[in-house]
């Protein structure tokens, strides 16, 4: 049994909605689901900086209806790639970041490749994190559409037939169902978080339960484990900034549901 201990880390003024998190090099990149920014944020000189990816009259804050919601971004040691949900048409992009250059892609035949393949219809299609693993990126659908699908869908680019989908049981909290968030890769073991919230829609939001933490093989060759996070937070991102020689310390980002652009970033570490 895992212990979890959940710590406030650092405020950031300036970032609503945060969505994804990487921390590399002593710096945390951070996306939100309503701006068309990549948040860098130095932690020594506690400094701010914004990277376009898309320009649009309105950057921040935007509305519902026209964001882009990206919802995830992950690393591969040279690259940042950042993910729409795709749960609307205007949601399937995915950007590609080497620190310099931003190169946009329309992501819209991948995700219609995967809706069509393992029939999921677009009212229960929403990425929420996806890791990269060798030659198949792993996506990590959150089951908060009408059919509660939670799953990952294993995406072998290169080799189409082989991609498949793994449905993925998770547990209720305060009578809520989870739904899966962010993943991130730890060696040969996948981390992700789920968050329970009281809408059976993948465009509304709703009351917020609490979030989850869980663990499974990066093979998926077994049932994940999970462990609830202390205190009612709507976590949507996860990285990890240490390990230590008493276990991980991840570090954990929420989205409010609010404009407030104060965002608090947590430590949580973790022991047996």
């Amino acid at each position: 049994m895992l212990k979890l201990i959940l710590e406030a880390f650092i405020s950031i003024s300036g970032i609503t909605a945060a969505s994804g998190i990487v921390y590399h090099d002593n710096q945390l990149h951070i996306v939100s689901d309503n701006s068309n920014y990549i948040y860098s944020y130095h932690l020594t000189d506690q400094k701010l900086s914004k990277t376009v990816l898309q320009e649009f009259p309105s950057m921040e804050n935007i509305a519902k209806a026209d964001k882009m919601d990206l919802e995830s971004i992950t690393f591969d040691g040279n690259r940042y790639y950042l993910y729409g949900s795709g749960s609307t048409p205007k949601r399937k992009s995915r950007f590609t970041w080497d620190g310099k250059t931003v190169t946009q892609e329309d992501y819209s035949q991948v995700y219609s490749f995967l809706m069509d393949e393992f029939n999921i219809s677009g009212e229960d299609f929403n990425i929420e994190g996806v890791v990269h693993l060798h030659d198949k990126i792993l996506f990590f659908n959150r089951g908060n559409g009408p059919k509660g699908i939670n799953a990952i869908l294993e995406y072998h680019p290169l080799a189409r037939d082989k991609s498949r989908c793994i449905p993925m049981k998770l547990p209720k909290l305060n009578g809520i169902a989870t739904g899966f968030s962010d993943a991130i890769l730890v060696g040969n073991e996948i981390y992700f978080i789920a968050t329970a919230e009281d809408a059976k829609s993948t465009y509304l939001d709703g009351e917020i339960g609490g979030s989850i933490l869980g663990r499974l093989p990066s093979d998926l060759s077994a049932k994940p484990e999970t462990f609830e996070i202390p205190e009612k937070h709507k976590f949507e991102g996860i990285t990890l900034k240490e390990k230590t020689a008493q276990g991980l310390v991840f570090l954990l980002c929420e989205d409010t549901d609010s404009e407030d652009n104060d965002l608090t970033i947590y430590s949580l570490k973790i022991s047996n």
